[in-house]
Protein backbone atom coordinates (compact mmCIF):
# COMPACT_ATOMS: atom_id res chain seq x y z
CA UNK A 1 0.00 0.00 0.00
CA UNK A 2 2.83 2.38 1.10
CA UNK A 3 4.20 1.88 -2.40
CA UNK A 4 1.14 2.18 -4.59
CA UNK A 5 1.19 5.86 -2.46
CA UNK A 6 4.65 6.67 -3.14
CA UNK A 7 4.12 6.35 -6.80
CA UNK A 8 0.89 7.89 -6.83
CA UNK A 9 2.77 11.27 -5.23
CA UNK A 10 5.52 11.14 -7.70
CA UNK A 11 3.52 11.51 -10.76
CA UNK A 12 1.16 13.84 -8.32
CA UNK A 13 4.68 16.02 -7.56
CA UNK A 14 5.05 15.91 -11.81
CA UNK A 15 0.96 16.91 -12.08
CA UNK A 16 1.40 19.81 -9.68
CA UNK A 17 4.87 20.79 -11.47
CA UNK A 18 2.77 20.38 -14.50
CA UNK A 19 0.62 22.63 -13.64
CA UNK A 20 2.35 25.62 -11.72
CA UNK A 21 4.42 25.55 -15.43
CA UNK A 22 1.20 26.55 -16.77
CA UNK A 23 0.03 29.05 -14.60
CA UNK A 24 3.49 30.89 -14.16
CA UNK A 25 4.15 30.89 -18.03
CA UNK A 26 0.42 31.32 -18.98
CA UNK A 27 0.41 28.83 -21.32
CA UNK A 28 -2.22 27.44 -23.57
CA UNK A 29 -1.34 23.86 -22.85
CA UNK A 30 -3.14 22.26 -19.73
CA UNK A 31 -0.87 21.38 -16.98
CA UNK A 32 -1.70 17.71 -17.06
CA UNK A 33 0.50 17.29 -20.61
CA UNK A 34 3.07 19.63 -19.40
CA UNK A 35 3.20 17.03 -16.18
CA UNK A 36 3.26 13.86 -18.57
CA UNK A 37 6.01 15.48 -20.71
CA UNK A 38 7.96 16.09 -17.64
CA UNK A 39 7.48 12.31 -16.60
CA UNK A 40 8.49 11.40 -19.80
CA UNK A 41 12.06 13.64 -19.46
CA UNK A 42 12.13 12.29 -16.20
CA UNK A 43 12.27 8.34 -17.00
CA UNK A 44 14.08 8.73 -20.38
CA UNK A 45 16.64 10.79 -18.58
CA UNK A 46 17.01 7.93 -15.64
CA UNK A 47 16.21 10.14 -13.28
CA UNK A 48 12.79 7.92 -12.31
CA UNK A 49 13.22 4.61 -12.47
CA UNK A 50 9.91 3.03 -14.59
CA UNK A 51 9.22 0.67 -11.34
CA UNK A 52 8.79 3.33 -9.38
CA UNK A 53 5.89 4.47 -10.91
CA UNK A 54 4.45 1.38 -12.98
CA UNK A 55 2.54 -0.08 -10.66
CA UNK A 56 0.02 3.00 -9.90
CA UNK A 57 0.34 3.58 -13.64
CA UNK A 58 -1.03 0.24 -14.28
CA UNK A 59 -3.76 0.77 -11.59
CA UNK A 60 -5.10 3.93 -13.76
CA UNK A 61 -4.84 2.32 -17.19
CA UNK A 62 -6.93 -0.58 -15.57
CA UNK A 63 -9.85 1.91 -14.46
CA UNK A 64 -9.10 4.61 -17.42
CA UNK A 65 -12.58 3.60 -18.59
CA UNK A 66 -14.03 5.06 -15.75
CA UNK A 67 -13.19 8.56 -16.78
CA UNK A 68 -15.00 8.70 -20.04
CA UNK A 69 -18.36 7.59 -18.23
CA UNK A 70 -19.06 11.23 -17.20
CA UNK A 71 -18.38 13.22 -21.03
CA UNK A 72 -20.37 10.28 -22.57
CA UNK A 73 -23.31 10.88 -20.51
CA UNK A 74 -22.70 15.07 -20.86
CA UNK A 75 -23.27 14.23 -24.56
CA UNK A 76 -25.97 11.73 -24.37
CA UNK A 77 -28.00 14.91 -22.74
CA UNK A 78 -26.74 17.67 -25.00
CA UNK A 79 -28.01 15.67 -28.16
CA UNK A 80 -30.51 18.22 -29.06
CA UNK A 81 -27.69 20.87 -29.48
CA UNK A 82 -25.68 18.33 -31.37
CA UNK A 83 -28.51 17.43 -33.82
CA UNK A 84 -27.75 20.26 -36.18
CA UNK A 85 -24.44 20.02 -36.40
CA UNK A 86 -24.30 15.94 -36.91
CA UNK A 87 -22.32 16.26 -40.06
CA UNK A 88 -19.83 18.29 -38.50
CA UNK A 89 -19.49 15.84 -35.99
CA UNK A 90 -18.94 12.88 -38.26
CA UNK A 91 -16.71 14.70 -40.59
CA UNK A 92 -14.15 15.76 -37.74
CA UNK A 93 -14.31 12.36 -36.45
CA UNK A 94 -13.35 10.89 -39.84
CA UNK A 95 -10.67 13.49 -40.55
CA UNK A 96 -9.23 12.98 -36.39
CA UNK A 97 -9.29 9.28 -37.60
CA UNK A 98 -7.21 9.46 -40.48
CA UNK A 99 -4.73 11.45 -38.91
CA UNK A 100 -4.72 9.71 -35.92
CA UNK A 101 -4.05 6.44 -38.23
CA UNK A 102 -1.29 8.00 -40.53
CA UNK A 103 0.65 9.60 -37.77
CA UNK A 104 0.80 6.27 -35.52
CA UNK A 105 1.70 4.56 -39.24
CA UNK A 106 4.68 7.24 -39.52
CA UNK A 107 5.71 6.57 -35.89
CA UNK A 108 5.79 3.03 -36.13
CA UNK A 109 8.33 3.37 -39.48
CA UNK A 110 10.34 5.48 -37.73
CA UNK A 111 10.52 3.47 -34.65
CA UNK A 112 11.21 0.78 -36.57
CA UNK A 113 13.85 2.05 -38.59
CA UNK A 114 15.75 3.26 -35.61
CA UNK A 115 15.82 -0.18 -34.01
CA UNK A 116 16.63 -2.05 -36.87
CA UNK A 117 19.30 0.59 -37.36
CA UNK A 118 20.57 -0.27 -33.60
CA UNK A 119 20.76 -3.58 -33.89
CA UNK A 120 23.21 -3.55 -36.57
Amino acid sequence: MFRLMLQFFIILALLLIGNSITNFFHLSVPGSIIGMVLLLIVLSSGLIKMNWVSDVANLHLKHMVLLFIPPIIGIFFSLRILQGQSWKLIVVLIISSLIGLVGIGYTAEIYEKFFKEEEK
